[in-house]
Parts: structure tokens; C-alpha cells; sequence
């Protein structure tokens, strides 16, 4: 029976999204809250399953596959000191994320077909500093055969 590996499709993202140079020195996290100390600016990836898949409206002949619409979260967190410093980072983190997700839709052959959808923006504002988050939705068509 073959079935959609969904932690394989977080780490194959994972390892692209770390090989792109655009992104290098970006911690990258799979499903896991990241980490940054007072002592300046930061920015990391965060990867999410969606709390909720689809299998679009399928015909019977479709048989014993399955097409499922799997959703990923990715949030761009910018860290700093101010406001400002942390939206920065978080504004250059989505442009670049984007682009890399843009080149590789099909996630190196794990998806059919993907697409980017919108997503969340959040601001968590402190007195010892400042996140801005952004979520970029990620949704991709994986296949599910019964054997």
C-alpha cells in the first residue's frame, strides 16, 4: 500500500529550502518553534502541516488512487530589536523564500503539482524585542495508491 509520506515531504522541503544560497545561514525548523537570543537580529523558517488535508472531488474510475491537497505552512519569523528591524527580516525572508519555492514547485518530484497560496501575518511586540511572522502557504497534490 503506498501512502503520502507527509514528514518525507517536510524534510525534502527542508533540504531544499537549506541548498538554495539565498537562504544559507537561515535556521530551518520542521514543526518546531525556533529559538533567538537577545543579542541581535535573527530570522528562521518554520515548516507546519496544515491542520486539515482535501481530496479534491475524484471520479470512480480514479480507482484506488487518491489525490490529495496537502497544505504547508511556512512561517518567515524576523526577530529584533525593534519593530522595524524584525519586519525587515521577515520582508526579506518571504521575498527569497518564495522565489526558492517558485523554482521547485513539484518539492524534487515528492508532488504532482504545487502552488503558493496566501497566508497569515502576525506581530508579537516586547519589551526585550520584537517578531514578525508571515505564513506562506504552500499547497502541493500528492498521490496515494492502494495496492
Amino acid at each position: 500500500m503506498a501512502v503520502v509520506d507527509y514528514h518525507g515531504l517536510l524534510t525534502t522541503l527542508k533540504t531544499l529550502l537549506e541548498a538554495d544560497a539565498s537562504l544559507a545561514g537561515v535556521p530551518i525548523r520542521v514543526e518546531e518553534d525556533p529559538t533567538f537570543d537577545l543579542s541581535g537580529a535573527g530570522r528562521a523558517l518554520v515548516l507546519t502541516l496544515a491542520s486539515r488535508r482535501e481530496a479534491p472531488g475524484q471520479p470512480l474510475a480514479a480507482g484506488k488512487r487518491t489525490r490529495w491537497h496537502v497544505r504547508i505552512g511556512i512561517w518567515a519569523v524576523g526577530f529584533g530589536l525593534t519593530f522595524e528591524e524584525a519586519a525587515r527580516q521577515r520582508d526579506d525572508l518571504v521575498g527569497a523564500l518564495e522565489l526558492v519555492l517558485m523554482n521547485n514547485r513539484q518539492v524534487s518530484g515528492k508532488w504532482a503539482a504545487g502552488w503558493i497560496e496566501g497566508g497569515d501575518f502576525l506581530t508579537v511586540r516586547q519589551a526585550e524585542g520584537s517578531f514578525a511572522l508571515a505564513e506562506t502557504i504552500f499547497v502541493g497534490e500528492a498521490l496515494a495508491i492502494a495496492t
